[in-house]
């Protein structure tokens, strides 16, 4: 049965631990994230990474440095209940910033969506995000109602969410290519009134993605301008947090749908219609003509009540006035995200391997290496470039998406 939408999602803590004396959430991590274990054992060596089983850890850091001697392994705590424990060959120091990468559950949103709240008729949404290369990487870990988890899972998403909806979620503003539901002319609206908001006209927006847990911040953000609103508007800004989308590319895709709809005036128009009508389902296209509609075309349905026993069907729907705005980058920083470097001479010759990795010792695949200002050389899937070099001082020049490019020097 599906828990009421007010009931909040059941976290437990480490009270259901006797021997804890702070109450702490227990995680439950989706996708990939970065998180501060909580220490489980009375000596410091074993500590809980999620309240669940997960798919793996990749890296473990000690003040912001890669250590080794660890282990994760998924079991159960005293109480029996699942949880996925991390494993130190030593304690750290109790004042020590100890943390871990972790990936939890899936991290397709619709997936995260049918974990909060169980529905089965979700295969939609989850394909779109699929296409879309959505993968959304967090933790919950504070208490919140099941309709405000819903709400903030689908805003990373890009997405918006009702009960009431076929599917339950869908992307927003629907993709221009979704079918037109129904046409509505003179003739088929009654008792209609249509109105503009201009208060809510944003046309630059700082999104700050890519939350880090274990430093309580996040670790990248953009900032994105609609140029031609912000001339004939003026400057309007605004900050839309993602803090579960790991990629510039997907935090840029959906702030840009986004401005899209927010940099343009905005027509909201009601009206009544038949009881034909009630088949439309929120979030779908419907085309308006009316000669005394100020604004004629395309809207997409937000609300509607379908009147049973009284044969009138309200419907609520909204269009942006005027051509989608260009949006482009102003500003990226990944001030949080520096890059670290490890290498290694092998012992065969002169070929020496390099391995980038980020300041939480994760690999980073697909960055571009620069040996001597030759280059670049991109890293393989396992974040390694190898090369051939003579003995002597050497100037390397890292660049990864999303970064902060790096110079370090290594001595052959």
């Amino acid at each position: 049965m599906t828990r009421p939408l007010s009931d909040p999602i059941p976290l437990r803590d480490t009270s259901v631990w006797s021997s804890y004396d702070a109450v702490t959430i227990l995680p439950r991590v989706y996708g990939r994230a970065r998180i501060k274990p909580l220490r489980y054992n009375a000596d410091g060596t074993q500590y809980v990474v999620a309240d669940h089983a997960i798919a793996g850890v990749d890296a473990v850091t000690l003040d912001g440095s890669p250590i080794n001697g660890w282990r994760w392994r998924n079991g159960s705590d005293l109480t029996g209940h699942a949880v996925a424990l991390l494993e130190l060959a030593e304690a750290p120091d109790t004042s020590a910033n100890l943390a871990a990468v972790v990936r939890g559950q899936s991290g397709n949103p619709a997936d995260i969506l049918a974990d909060l709240y169980p529905r089965a008729d979700l295969q939609d949404f989850r394909v779109h995000c699929r296409n879309a290369g959505l993968e959304l990487g967090g933790a919950l870990t504070e208490r919140m109602t099941t309709r405000a988890a819903l709400q903030f899972v689908a805003e990373q998403a890009g997405a918006v969410w009702s009960a009431g909806l076929p599917g339950l979620a869908m992307p927003f503003p629907p993709p221009e290519s979704d079918p037109i539901w129904r046409e509505f002319n003179a003739l088929d609206m009654a008792g209609w009134s249509a109105s503009c908001e201009l208060a809510a006209v944003v046309t630059r927006l700082t999104v700050p993605f890519a939350w880090d847990y274990a430093a309580g911040q996040a670790t990248q953000s953009v900032v994105l301008e609609a140029v031609a609103a912000t001339r004939e508007h003026g400057a309007r800004e605004a900050e839309r947090a993602l803090p579960w989308v790991t990629t510039a590319r997907q935090a840029v895709a959906i702030a840009t749908a986004w401005l899209h709809w927010r940099a343009r005036p905005l027509w909201t128009l009601q009206f009544d219609a038949g009881s034909a009508a009630r088949d439309i389902p929120p979030g779908a296209w419907i085309e308006v003509s009316h000669p005394r509609i100020p604004l004629q075309g395309l809207y997409v349905v937000t609300d509607l009540d379908p009147g049973y026993g009284r044969g009138v069907v309200k419907i609520t729907a909204q269009a942006p006035a005027g051509e989608a705005p260009a949006v482009v980058i102003v500003r990226q920083s990944a001030a949080f995200a520096a890059i670290a470097t490890e290498y290694r001479v092998q012992l065969a010759g002169d070929s020496v391997t390099l391995t980038v990795t980020d300041a939480a010792g994760t690999p980073l695949p697909g960055a571009r290496v620069w040996i001597d200002g030759r280059g670049p050389i991109t890293t393989d899937a396992a974040a390694k470039v190898r090369f051939r070099a003579t003995p002597g001082r050497h100037v390397i020049y890292i660049e990864a998406d999303g970064r902060q490019a790096v110079t370090t020097e290594v001595t052959l």
